[in-house]
Protein backbone atom coordinates (compact mmCIF):
# COMPACT_ATOMS: atom_id res chain seq x y z
CA UNK A 1 0.00 0.00 0.00
CA UNK A 2 1.28 3.66 -1.20
CA UNK A 3 1.02 6.81 1.53
CA UNK A 4 -1.33 8.26 -1.77
CA UNK A 5 -4.78 8.28 -1.34
CA UNK A 6 -7.99 10.44 -1.53
CA UNK A 7 -8.24 13.67 -1.52
CA UNK A 8 -8.33 15.64 2.19
CA UNK A 9 -11.68 14.93 3.98
CA UNK A 10 -12.14 18.60 5.46
CA UNK A 11 -12.03 19.82 0.97
CA UNK A 12 -15.06 17.59 0.79
CA UNK A 13 -17.00 17.34 4.14
CA UNK A 14 -19.08 20.98 4.33
CA UNK A 15 -18.03 23.39 7.44
CA UNK A 16 -19.29 20.75 10.36
CA UNK A 17 -19.66 17.18 9.97
CA UNK A 18 -22.97 15.54 11.46
CA UNK A 19 -22.68 13.72 14.64
CA UNK A 20 -25.26 10.59 15.10
CA UNK A 21 -24.22 9.62 18.74
CA UNK A 22 -28.08 9.68 20.25
CA UNK A 23 -29.61 8.41 16.62
CA UNK A 24 -31.78 5.79 17.14
CA UNK A 25 -32.44 6.43 20.67
CA UNK A 26 -36.05 8.30 22.59
CA UNK A 27 -33.55 11.46 22.10
CA UNK A 28 -33.17 11.41 18.05
CA UNK A 29 -36.02 8.77 17.14
CA UNK A 30 -35.08 6.98 13.69
CA UNK A 31 -37.42 9.60 11.54
CA UNK A 32 -35.89 12.66 13.24
CA UNK A 33 -33.09 11.38 12.37
CA UNK A 34 -34.08 11.32 9.10
CA UNK A 35 -35.21 14.45 8.72
CA UNK A 36 -31.88 15.61 10.39
CA UNK A 37 -29.59 13.66 7.71
CA UNK A 38 -31.99 15.13 4.58
CA UNK A 39 -31.89 18.55 6.38
CA UNK A 40 -27.82 18.36 6.46
CA UNK A 41 -27.55 17.09 3.29
CA UNK A 42 -29.56 19.87 1.23
CA UNK A 43 -27.62 22.61 3.01
CA UNK A 44 -24.12 21.14 1.29
CA UNK A 45 -22.46 18.95 4.69
CA UNK A 46 -21.67 15.77 3.45
CA UNK A 47 -19.44 14.44 6.02
CA UNK A 48 -21.15 11.62 9.35
CA UNK A 49 -19.71 10.72 12.06
CA UNK A 50 -20.91 7.61 13.55
CA UNK A 51 -19.63 4.53 15.55
CA UNK A 52 -20.61 0.98 15.91
CA UNK A 53 -21.23 2.28 20.01
CA UNK A 54 -23.59 5.05 18.79
CA UNK A 55 -27.41 4.95 19.11
CA UNK A 56 -29.23 2.64 21.76
CA UNK A 57 -25.89 1.46 24.08
CA UNK A 58 -26.89 -2.28 23.22
CA UNK A 59 -23.81 -2.80 20.70
CA UNK A 60 -25.98 -3.77 18.16
CA UNK A 61 -24.54 -0.38 15.90
CA UNK A 62 -28.05 0.92 15.47
CA UNK A 63 -26.83 4.58 14.51
CA UNK A 64 -24.44 3.04 11.80
CA UNK A 65 -27.89 0.92 10.38
CA UNK A 66 -29.84 3.61 10.42
CA UNK A 67 -27.67 5.42 8.29
CA UNK A 68 -26.52 2.84 5.89
CA UNK A 69 -30.70 2.53 5.58
CA UNK A 70 -31.00 6.30 4.87
CA UNK A 71 -28.03 6.39 2.34
CA UNK A 72 -29.70 3.87 0.61
CA UNK A 73 -33.10 4.59 0.59
CA UNK A 74 -32.40 8.32 -0.25
CA UNK A 75 -29.55 8.02 -3.24
CA UNK A 76 -27.97 10.89 -1.68
CA UNK A 77 -24.45 11.48 -3.53
CA UNK A 78 -21.04 12.65 -2.18
CA UNK A 79 -21.78 11.70 1.61
CA UNK A 80 -18.61 10.56 2.97
CA UNK A 81 -18.76 8.85 6.56
CA UNK A 82 -16.33 8.18 9.48
CA UNK A 83 -16.58 5.31 11.63
CA UNK A 84 -14.70 4.13 14.41
CA UNK A 85 -13.09 0.66 15.77
CA UNK A 86 -11.27 -0.49 19.03
CA UNK A 87 -13.48 0.60 21.88
CA UNK A 88 -13.94 -1.51 24.31
CA UNK A 89 -17.11 -0.56 26.31
CA UNK A 90 -16.06 -2.09 29.50
CA UNK A 91 -13.05 -0.34 29.99
CA UNK A 92 -13.74 3.00 27.62
CA UNK A 93 -9.98 4.78 29.24
CA UNK A 94 -7.85 2.43 26.91
CA UNK A 95 -9.02 0.88 23.07
CA UNK A 96 -9.12 -2.71 21.69
CA UNK A 97 -6.66 -2.20 19.22
CA UNK A 98 -5.59 -6.24 18.30
CA UNK A 99 -5.45 -6.14 14.60
CA UNK A 100 -8.51 -8.77 14.38
CA UNK A 101 -10.48 -6.41 16.45
CA UNK A 102 -10.28 -3.69 14.41
CA UNK A 103 -10.30 -5.16 10.97
CA UNK A 104 -13.59 -7.41 12.09
CA UNK A 105 -15.27 -4.10 13.73
CA UNK A 106 -14.69 -2.62 10.23
CA UNK A 107 -16.11 -5.26 8.40
CA UNK A 108 -19.17 -5.28 10.85
CA UNK A 109 -19.56 -1.23 10.08
CA UNK A 110 -18.72 -1.31 6.54
CA UNK A 111 -22.00 -4.04 6.29
CA UNK A 112 -24.66 -1.93 8.18
CA UNK A 113 -23.11 1.21 6.28
CA UNK A 114 -23.30 0.17 2.75
CA UNK A 115 -19.80 2.43 2.03
CA UNK A 116 -16.67 2.28 2.19
CA UNK A 117 -15.38 4.55 5.17
CA UNK A 118 -12.80 6.81 6.73
CA UNK A 119 -12.00 4.25 9.57
CA UNK A 120 -10.61 6.40 12.86
CA UNK A 121 -9.53 4.68 15.74
CA UNK A 122 -11.49 5.45 18.86
CA UNK A 123 -8.95 5.22 21.63
CA UNK A 124 -5.30 4.40 21.71
CA UNK A 125 -3.59 2.19 23.75
CA UNK A 126 0.48 2.49 24.34
CA UNK A 127 0.89 -0.60 25.03
CA UNK A 128 0.58 -1.90 21.41
CA UNK A 129 3.11 -1.22 19.11
CA UNK A 130 2.40 1.61 16.84
CA UNK A 131 3.67 -0.46 13.76
CA UNK A 132 1.30 -3.07 14.57
CA UNK A 133 -1.51 -0.45 14.64
CA UNK A 134 -0.62 1.00 11.35
CA UNK A 135 -0.27 -1.92 9.29
CA UNK A 136 -4.05 -3.26 10.54
CA UNK A 137 -5.18 -0.25 9.24
CA UNK A 138 -2.62 -0.10 6.15
CA UNK A 139 -4.69 -3.42 5.55
CA UNK A 140 -7.84 -1.86 5.73
CA UNK A 141 -7.35 0.55 3.04
CA UNK A 142 -5.91 -2.40 1.14
CA UNK A 143 -9.61 -4.52 1.76
CA UNK A 144 -11.29 -1.49 0.00
CA UNK A 145 -13.63 -1.41 3.39
CA UNK A 146 -11.86 2.12 4.47
CA UNK A 147 -10.54 5.30 2.43
CA UNK A 148 -9.05 6.96 4.56
CA UNK A 149 -7.70 6.39 8.35
CA UNK A 150 -7.24 8.10 11.36
CA UNK A 151 -6.85 8.53 15.09
CA UNK A 152 -9.38 9.73 17.96
CA UNK A 153 -7.86 10.50 21.35
CA UNK A 154 -4.22 10.00 20.87
CA UNK A 155 -1.66 11.98 21.98
CA UNK A 156 0.22 13.91 19.71
CA UNK A 157 3.67 12.36 20.21
CA UNK A 158 1.59 8.62 19.30
CA UNK A 159 0.10 10.32 15.97
CA UNK A 160 3.35 11.77 15.28
CA UNK A 161 4.88 8.08 15.65
CA UNK A 162 2.37 6.61 13.45
CA UNK A 163 3.05 9.37 10.84
CA UNK A 164 7.08 9.15 10.79
CA UNK A 165 6.10 4.94 10.28
CA UNK A 166 3.97 5.56 7.28
CA UNK A 167 6.60 8.36 6.04
CA UNK A 168 9.74 5.23 6.77
CA UNK A 169 7.49 1.94 5.12
CA UNK A 170 4.83 3.99 2.98
CA UNK A 171 2.12 1.94 4.94
CA UNK A 172 -1.47 4.48 4.39
CA UNK A 173 -0.50 7.21 6.84
CA UNK A 174 -3.48 8.95 9.56
CA UNK A 175 -5.44 11.19 7.51
CA UNK A 176 -7.97 12.45 10.50
CA UNK A 177 -7.61 13.04 14.27
CA UNK A 178 -10.13 13.53 16.48
CA UNK A 179 -9.28 15.37 19.64
CA UNK A 180 -12.01 16.62 22.32
CA UNK A 181 -11.96 20.30 21.84
CA UNK A 182 -14.17 23.22 22.37
CA UNK A 183 -13.28 27.10 23.86
CA UNK A 184 -15.16 25.57 26.95
CA UNK A 185 -12.49 24.43 30.16
CA UNK A 186 -13.00 21.10 31.38
CA UNK A 187 -12.69 20.90 35.16
CA UNK A 188 -9.54 20.31 36.68
CA UNK A 189 -8.51 17.45 37.58
CA UNK A 190 -10.60 15.84 34.49
CA UNK A 191 -12.89 13.39 34.56
CA UNK A 192 -12.20 11.60 31.61
CA UNK A 193 -8.00 12.13 32.00
CA UNK A 194 -7.57 9.44 28.79
CA UNK A 195 -9.17 11.88 26.63
CA UNK A 196 -6.71 13.76 24.28
CA UNK A 197 -7.73 17.64 24.00
CA UNK A 198 -6.29 19.19 20.96
CA UNK A 199 -3.85 22.06 21.88
CA UNK A 200 -0.93 24.01 20.01
CA UNK A 201 1.32 20.95 19.53
CA UNK A 202 -1.48 18.93 18.16
CA UNK A 203 -2.93 21.36 15.92
CA UNK A 204 0.68 22.14 14.53
CA UNK A 205 1.02 18.79 13.75
CA UNK A 206 -2.01 18.82 11.92
CA UNK A 207 -1.74 21.64 9.97
CA UNK A 208 2.04 20.45 9.01
CA UNK A 209 0.74 16.64 7.39
CA UNK A 210 -2.57 18.28 6.19
CA UNK A 211 -4.49 16.04 8.69
CA UNK A 212 -8.49 16.82 8.74
CA UNK A 213 -9.10 17.54 12.38
CA UNK A 214 -12.67 16.52 13.14
CA UNK A 215 -13.54 17.63 17.24
CA UNK A 216 -16.48 16.24 19.44
CA UNK A 217 -17.97 17.94 22.14
CA UNK A 218 -17.20 21.12 20.30
CA UNK A 219 -20.18 22.83 21.94
CA UNK A 220 -19.19 20.84 25.39
CA UNK A 221 -21.56 18.52 25.57
CA UNK A 222 -23.97 21.20 25.35
CA UNK A 223 -22.53 23.61 28.16
CA UNK A 224 -22.38 26.15 25.18
CA UNK A 225 -25.67 25.95 23.97
CA UNK A 226 -27.63 26.02 27.32
CA UNK A 227 -28.53 22.43 27.34
CA UNK A 228 -27.06 19.43 29.01
CA UNK A 229 -29.14 16.41 28.15
CA UNK A 230 -28.77 12.90 26.70
CA UNK A 231 -27.49 9.73 28.67
CA UNK A 232 -24.44 11.40 30.04
CA UNK A 233 -25.91 14.91 30.96
CA UNK A 234 -24.59 14.69 34.62
CA UNK A 235 -21.71 14.29 33.74
CA UNK A 236 -21.06 16.73 31.15
CA UNK A 237 -22.73 19.43 33.17
CA UNK A 238 -19.91 18.53 36.08
CA UNK A 239 -16.94 18.51 33.45
CA UNK A 240 -17.63 22.17 32.14
CA UNK A 241 -20.16 24.21 34.29
CA UNK A 242 -17.63 25.83 36.57
CA UNK A 243 -16.36 28.89 37.38
CA UNK A 244 -14.00 29.13 34.66
CA UNK A 245 -16.52 27.84 32.23
CA UNK A 246 -19.35 30.37 32.66
CA UNK A 247 -16.71 33.07 32.27
CA UNK A 248 -15.93 31.45 28.79
CA UNK A 249 -19.66 30.89 27.88
CA UNK A 250 -19.93 34.61 29.39
CA UNK A 251 -17.46 36.20 26.91
CA UNK A 252 -18.82 34.40 24.14
CA UNK A 253 -22.21 35.49 24.89
CA UNK A 254 -21.21 39.12 24.83
CA UNK A 255 -18.59 38.34 21.63
CA UNK A 256 -21.55 36.98 19.47
CA UNK A 257 -24.15 39.31 20.26
CA UNK A 258 -21.97 42.46 18.83
CA UNK A 259 -21.26 40.12 15.87
CA UNK A 260 -25.15 39.12 15.65
CA UNK A 261 -24.17 35.17 16.06
CA UNK A 262 -25.47 33.05 18.64
CA UNK A 263 -23.30 31.96 20.70
CA UNK A 264 -22.83 28.06 19.84
CA UNK A 265 -22.33 29.29 16.46
CA UNK A 266 -19.41 31.42 17.37
CA UNK A 267 -18.18 28.45 19.41
CA UNK A 268 -17.51 26.89 16.03
CA UNK A 269 -16.85 29.34 14.26
CA UNK A 270 -13.93 29.85 16.71
CA UNK A 271 -12.74 26.36 16.29
CA UNK A 272 -12.86 26.93 12.30
CA UNK A 273 -10.61 30.39 12.51
CA UNK A 274 -8.04 28.54 14.98
CA UNK A 275 -7.68 25.30 12.27
CA UNK A 276 -7.65 25.74 8.63
CA UNK A 277 -8.13 21.64 8.43
CA UNK A 278 -11.01 21.85 11.04
CA UNK A 279 -14.15 20.36 10.66
CA UNK A 280 -16.19 20.40 14.12
CA UNK A 281 -18.81 17.83 14.61
CA UNK A 282 -22.03 18.81 15.99
CA UNK A 283 -25.26 16.88 17.41
CA UNK A 284 -28.23 18.62 17.04
CA UNK A 285 -31.71 17.13 17.89
CA UNK A 286 -33.95 19.27 15.36
CA UNK A 287 -33.24 20.96 11.75
CA UNK A 288 -33.33 24.37 13.08
CA UNK A 289 -30.45 23.84 15.48
CA UNK A 290 -28.17 21.81 12.70
CA UNK A 291 -29.39 25.35 10.51
CA UNK A 292 -27.56 27.82 13.46
CA UNK A 293 -24.95 25.14 13.58
CA UNK A 294 -23.82 25.44 9.69
CA UNK A 295 -24.48 29.18 9.34
CA UNK A 296 -22.36 29.77 12.66
CA UNK A 297 -19.76 27.48 11.53
CA UNK A 298 -19.30 29.18 7.85
CA UNK A 299 -18.44 32.57 9.49
CA UNK A 300 -15.10 31.28 10.44
CA UNK A 301 -13.36 34.06 8.92
CA UNK A 302 -15.03 36.68 10.97
CA UNK A 303 -13.25 35.50 13.88
CA UNK A 304 -9.97 37.69 14.55
CA UNK A 305 -7.01 36.36 16.45
CA UNK A 306 -7.60 38.68 19.18
CA UNK A 307 -11.20 37.53 19.57
CA UNK A 308 -9.64 34.14 20.40
CA UNK A 309 -7.24 35.61 22.70
CA UNK A 310 -10.19 37.40 24.57
CA UNK A 311 -12.41 34.41 25.11
CA UNK A 312 -9.14 32.02 26.16
CA UNK A 313 -7.90 34.35 28.56
CA UNK A 314 -7.57 33.50 32.09
CA UNK A 315 -9.56 35.81 34.76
Amino acid sequence: MTASGPGPLHEASGPVALGTFEYGTGAVPPAQAALLLRTYHEHGGRLLDTAPTYGPADGEGRAESLIGRWLRDSGAQGMEVITKAGLDPARPERGDLRPETILASLARSTQRLGVTVTLVLHRDDPAVPVDEIADALDRAVGSGLARRVGTSNWTTARLARWIADAARTGRTAPSVTAPLWSIAPRAVPAQEPWLVEADGAHLRLAARHGLTVTPYRTLAAGFLADRHSGRHAAHHAAAYDTPAGRLRRARLRQAAATLGMTSHGLALACLRAASPTAVPVVGPRTPGQLRECLRGAVAGPRVRPELLRYLEARP
